[in-house]
Order: structure tokens, then sequence, then C-alpha cells
């Protein structure tokens, strides 16, 4: 008879709150900032339709993954009982159909057989006769709380029976507490490619994680400095670098009164720059990306109040100079034969000039999937998991509807030149222009301009979290090294391009190279294969029952697949013939 088990320290859990905040604010970069151009460059009507289309493409695609990292507890529970009968299942991963698998000991497969048949299964592999188990995630079931589960330490010791049932009472009620959860490093995005195709592929999906959370954290950092020196220019009139001196100037200071995204371009100011604005954003991403992702989740929490309410103050600004160019009688001019002139300001309401430029745009504010395991391995249950997700994809679609519709007809009249002053079209500038020929904004505009600014630095940790669990549980290095790679070298990184021409170039790029087939299509490639996979592992006849229900779901999956694939490359094709 073992010891009963020892009782574990209690697992920390993420509310479905704390999930859906976390990511709803990774969705919040610079895409969002682009949105009244990308809705005037649309249409309103299709602009809404590629919204919805977007909000459920990577609903789905997160009920996937999340599907793909709890169903890893069935696969494990399938494994121990394997382990326990000395059983070889591993080479069932080489034939094409379940019918091959063969066991060694004959006398034991009838005697296995004549249990099954007479309702013994149970006894012979726990559970293994009610389907209900392995297909219920399949069917959205929740699973009770209530149920007693296990973990891999609470496996019989060698040489004791499955059959065996002492201290079972007392092993239940220390192990009732102790709910099973997906562990992030077998289940997270490149753990499931390991799983699915091999060490070699772990390796390739690794490099990917990797450079995915670069290229979001790259443009989030630069996004956050830059918002920053803008509002300190609003502010104080003017906001101030150190840089390295150039053939414009012997100083070490470099200092700008221009207020927008790209505050020091036009400034002499040399390629790299320290600014004041970077010096504020770094220091609070360090600080927070120092912390675990429980100990952060107040601030987040506040940054996305934050968000929430910049988004609401802007879109009501926006609305009200939409109208001011609607009662200036600048949206519809009428020629002396009294026929509506189709002038540059206005917006078509379905389909707009560029309507394929923007398929691309939309989908990637979307691009947060594989920030996400993490998160939903915290979930206390998979339906908590998904359905946070799920959840933060319809916030967050109708921010952006709220966002790209209100500011759509005033994007238009700045790049047709009807706005004074305006050069640039981003969403932060529009806002800095709602002052009119009175002047700047308001000091209120300007006071959700910082808050929307602040907002933004909640989804660098997360990036750089990601990063830095794929630098230690895949590439091996040390936690401390992992973190300077992860969370301060990228800081480094925007120093010495801030003020580069080329920088924003190099972001949109590589993001649209890897983030939609690191966001979207390796999860749903993961969700299919592991099905295969894990499937295999399990005995016949209940999988048989599995695969047979699971048709449709595997039907819509592979559909899904194939039309966000082909839409990503659409969209790299018609990017590189545009250039």
């Amino acid at each position: 008879m073992t010891n009963p088990t020892p009782p574990t320290s209690p697992k920390k859990y993420l509310p479905y709150s704390a999930i859906l905040v976390l990511a709803a604010n990774t969705m919040n970069g610079p895409g969002i900032t682009t949105l009244p151009d990308v809705a005037a460059d649309a249409g309103l009507t299709l602009y809404v339709t590629l919204i919805v289309l977007s909000v459920t493409m990577a609903s789905f695609v997160c009920r996937r993954m999340v599907y793909a990292m709890w169903a890893s507890l069935d696969s494990e529970e399938s494994s121990d009982v394997e382990h326990q009968h000395g059983e070889d299942y591993e080479s069932i991963n080489k034939h094409d159909s379940i019918q091959s698998l063969s066991i060694d000991n004959s006398d034991e497969g009838e005697k296995t057989a004549a249990a099954a048949e007479a309702g013994g299964m149970d006894e012979i592999i726990p559970g293994a006769s009610s389907p209900d188990k392995l297909i219920h995630r399949e069917h959205n079931q929740e699973e009770s709380t209530n149920a007693p589960t296990t973990t891999a330490t609470d496996k019989p010791a060698e040489g004791e029976s499955l059959l065996s049932h002492k201290d079972h009472d007392e092993n239940m009620a220390m192990i009732t507490e102790n709910v099973l959860r997906p562990v992030l490093e077998r289940t997270s995005i490149v753990g499931q490619s390991r799983e699915a195709y091999g060490k070699q592929a772990s390796i390739y999906t690794a490099f990917t994680m990797v450079a995915s959370a670069l290229c979001l954290g790259l443009a989030q950092m630069m996004l956050c400095a830059a918002i920053l020196d803008g509002m300190f220019v609003a502010l104080g009139g003017k906001s101030c670098a150190l840089g390295l001196p150039s053939e414009e100037s012997s100083s070490f200071l470099y200092c700008t009164t221009h207020s927008s995204m790209k505050p020091y371009s036009g400034s002499g100011a040399p390629t790299s720059l320290i600014s004041v604005g970077w010096v504020i954003a770094a220091s609070a991403s360090v600080a927070l990306g120092s912390v675990d992702l429980d100990e952060m989740i107040s601030v987040q929490y506040f940054l996305f109040g934050c968000l929430v309410v910049s988004a609401v103050r802007f879109s009501v600004v926006l609305k009200g100079m939409a109208d001011g160019l609607d009662a200036d009688g600048m949206m519809d001019a009428v020629n002396d034969e009294g026929v509506s002139d189709s002038n540059d300001s206005a917006v078509n309401w379905f389909v707009g000039p560029n309507p394929f430029q923007t398929v691309g745009p939309i989908m990637f504010n979307f691009a947060f999937i594989v920030t996400s395991p993490p998160s939903a391995a915290m979930a206390k249950k998979e339906s908590i998991a998904y359905k946070a997700l799920g959840m933060s994809c319809l916030v967050m679609g109708i921010l952006y509807t709220m966002v790209g519709l209100s500011g759509a007809s005033v994007s238009n009249a700045v790049r047709s030149g009807m706005i004074k002053g305006g050069d640039d079209s981003n969403l932060l500038s529009l806002i800095l222009l709602s002052g009119g020929e009175s002047g700047g904004p308001s000091m209120l505009d300007l006071f959700f301009i910082g808050l929307f600014g602040f907002s933004t630095i909640a989804s660098v940790p997360v990036y750089c979290l990601l990063a830095k669990e794929t630098l230690i549980n895949d590439a091996g290095v040390a936690p401390f090294p992992s973190f300077l790679l992860s969370n301060v070298l990228p800081w480094i990184l925007v120093a010495l391009t801030y003020n580069a021409a080329f920088f924003e170039a190099f972001v949109n790029w590589s993001g649209l190279l890897i983030l939609g087939y690191a966001n979207f299509s390796i999860p749903l490639l993961l969700d299919l294969k592991l099905k295969k996979v894990r499937a295999f592992r399990m005995l016949g006849q209940i999988n048989k029952r599995v695969c047979s229900d699971d048709g449709r779901t595997t039907a819509i999956t592979k559909g899904v697949l194939i039309s966000v694939t082909a839409s990503i490359t659409i969209v790299i094709v018609m990017s590189i013939l545009d250039q």
C-alpha cells in the first residue's frame, strides 16, 4: 500500500474577466490607429462585414487552440493507462488505421475483450467506457468542477493493480481541490507542434513564435514611445531626446515641436534616439515584465479601462468633426447642374476605392492568438478559457467598428487636403486636429490621448512573456538571460531605429509574412494533426466513436484553415505587387 499523495500547493487561476482583459489588451496594437483610413478605403458596409468575419474567424481559431490544449489531458490519461499495462501504442502512429492495432499477449487480449463485452471495461481501464469523457469538449459541454480529477503524480506505484481502491477516499479528499489543467510547456503552440510533428518541427515553430512576439512587440513599443512624445509636444510645446551628433547638428540633445506619430521626422535628429517617451514606456514595460502574469492583472484591468474610455471619447470627437464637415457642405458637393459630385472626401457606403488592401490590416488586428496559451492554461475550466477569448474578440471588434466608422470621413477629408494642417490621417493625429482653426485639441482630449498611450503598454509584457517562455522552455535559455533578451533587447532595438524611415516598413512586412500564418494557420493545422496523433493512442472502439462524431468539426476546421491561409497568401501577393 502506498502512502497518500501529499497535498500540493494551491494553484493560481485566472478568472474569466482576467483572461478577457489580457486578450483584449494584446489586440490593442498599432493597427487600431489606422482604422479610420481602413474604413475609408473599404467602404462602410464592407468594413463592418470584414470586422464580423474576422471576429468569427479569430474566435473559432481560439476555440480550436483551447480544445487542443485541454484535450491533452485525455491523451495523458490514456498514456498513463498504456504505461500501466505495458503495451506499446507508439507503433500505432505508423499505421493508417486503428484497425491495425494488435496486442502481443493474446491471452490478455481475449480477457480484455471478454471484460468489455461483459460491461467490465471500467474495471480494466477506468473511464474508458464513457465516450462522453472523450468527446464532450467537441459538443461544448462544460466539465463539472465537482468531479474528482487526478494529476500525473497520482499514478499507482509500480506493481500495484489499477483495480486497487485502498485509501481511495483519503486520496480523493486531497485531490478533489486540485483541478486538472494543461501543462503550458506541453500545450503551447511549440509544445503542440512537438507532439504533432516531432522535435525538429518544434524548433521551427519556436523560431516562428519568437519572431511573432518580436514583430508584435517592436511595433507596439514604437507606438507607445511615439504617442507619449506626441503628448509631451501637445502639452509642453516640445519633446526632447538624446542622440549622437549628426551632420546637421553637433549637439547630443534634439527637440521637436511636431506632434504626430513620427515626432522627430524632419527635425534633423539621427536614426538612434532615446526620447522622453521611450524612457517612460520602456521603464513601465520592463517593470511589468518582471512579474508573473497573474501579478500584473490589476494593472491590466486599469489599462483596459483606459483603452475603452479613450476609444469611446475618440469616436465622439471624430463624429463631431464629421458632422462639422457635413454642415459646411464639404462631404456632398453639388455642381452647377444639380448633380452630386463624388469628391475625394466622400465615403462609400458599400465598397470603397481600395477594398482588397483592407483585408490584411483588419485581419491582423486580431493577431493575438499566439500570446493566449499562457492565460488559457491558467483557466480553471476549458469553457472559461475559450469563452473569455471569444468575448475579447467581440469586444475589440465593437471598438474597431466604432473607431473606424466614426473616423472614416475625417480621414478622407485629411487625405484630400480639405482640413488645414492635416498631414497625417492616423487616428491620434486626427484627434490632434479636433481644435480646428481655434487651435489645438482641448485638455480633455489630450488627457484621453495620454490614457490611450498608457493603454498600449499593456500588451508589451504579454508579447515579452511569450518570447521569454519560448526561450526558457524550448531553447533552454536560463531565466535571467531570457528576460534580458525578451524584455530589454527589444527596447534597445527600438531606440536604435526610433527615427529610421525603414523601421515601419520592416515591421509591416515582417508582420505580414509571419503573423498571419502563425496566428491563424498554424493553430488550426496543429488541431487537425493532434486529433489523429492522440486518437491513435487511444483504444479502438471508443476512439472510433470519437472520430465519427468529430467529422463535422474536422470538416469545418479544414475549411477555415484553407480559407484563412488562402486569404493571407493573397494579401501578401497583392502587397508585393503593389510595391
